[in-house]
Parts: C-alpha cells; sequence; structure tokens
C-alpha cells in the first residue's frame, strides 16, 4: 500500500475515532522506541503490577474498549514501524490507562514443533481481547501478566 493510499484511509476515518488513531500512532512510537533503546527497568512501570489480574467491578464502555481496539489495529496497518503483539499489547494497556479503564497484559510463550520458543503478548479488559487474540492462544503458557 503506498503512501497517498494510507493517506486517503486515514483521512477518511471518522472524526471520532481519528483523534484515538492519532493518539495509539503516537503512543506506539513512543513504545517502540522506548522498547529498542531505553533499559527495561523504565520501560517496566507501564507495564503495571506482576502477577495481579484485576477484573472491572464497575460497569465499562464497551465503545470506549472496541474503540481502542480499532485505533490499535489501525495504527498496525498504517505505521512504517514494527507493532509486534507486544507493542500493540503496550500500546492499548497505555490507551486504555487514560481513559481509567484497567486491562492486564498477559505474557506467554511456546515451544513450536521444531523446538523452537515463540513469545506472544495479549491484552484483556475483564474477559474482552483488545490485542493479540488468536487461536493459538491456548497453547502458550503464560509467564507473567501485569494490571
Amino acid at each position: 500500500m503506498n503512501i497517498s493510499v494510507k493517506f486517503l484511509s486515514v483521512y477518511k476515518i471518522p472524526a471520532s475515532e481519528k483523534w484515538i488513531f492519532l493518539e495509539a500512532v503516537y503512543t506506539s512510537a513512543y513504545v517502540r522506541f522506548s522498547l529498542s533503546f531505553l533499559p527495561f527497568k523504565k520501560v517496566a512501570n507501564w507495564l503495571g503490577h506482576a502477577n495481579i489480574e484485576k477484573n472491572n467491578s464497575q460497569p465499562l464502555s464497551l465503545e470506549i474498549i472496541k474503540t481502542v481496539q480499532q485505533a490499535v489495529r489501525r495504527c498496525n496497518k498504517y505505521v512504517p514501524w514494527k507493532t509486534e503483539c507486544y507493542t500493540q499489547a503496550l500500546t492499548g494497556k497505555i490507551l486504555l490507562h487514560r481513559r481509567k479503564i484497567s486491562s492486564t497484559l498477559f505474557i506467554g510463550f511456546m515451544k513450536d514443533d521444531e523446538a523452537r520458543y515463540k513469545g506472544h503478548a495479549w491484552l484483556k479488559v475483564n474477559e474482552f481481547f483488545v490485542t493479540g487474540h488468536n487461536s493459538q492462544l491456548a497453547q502458550f503458557q503464560i509467564h507473567a501478566f501485569f494490571s
């Protein structure tokens, strides 16, 4: 997809979703830069509390959560840098945190057929997957989760 097609596609995003998309792009760039160049201790604070899964007891706005989900997906599609699962999950977590919605970021590993380890990160709000849901998710052994 060339740059003019991408620009036109972004231009056609409804105004109500455009600002959160631009926020996702900015946050994703910041997260990607931080993961590449800063020590993990600096980034670890963004993850939240280790091995505590929070369920939201207050009523949630599913519309806001789906808007964040869509913004992260669009960001993955349109930005020129790599936004693998960990970057997407952390970006979504930060966007939800800004909207005062608790989420849990999971990090898991599995061994594939060739005895190589594969890692994956996903983000959930209660039982709703914000990022990282795929058909192989049950095969991943959860290593850590953060709320």
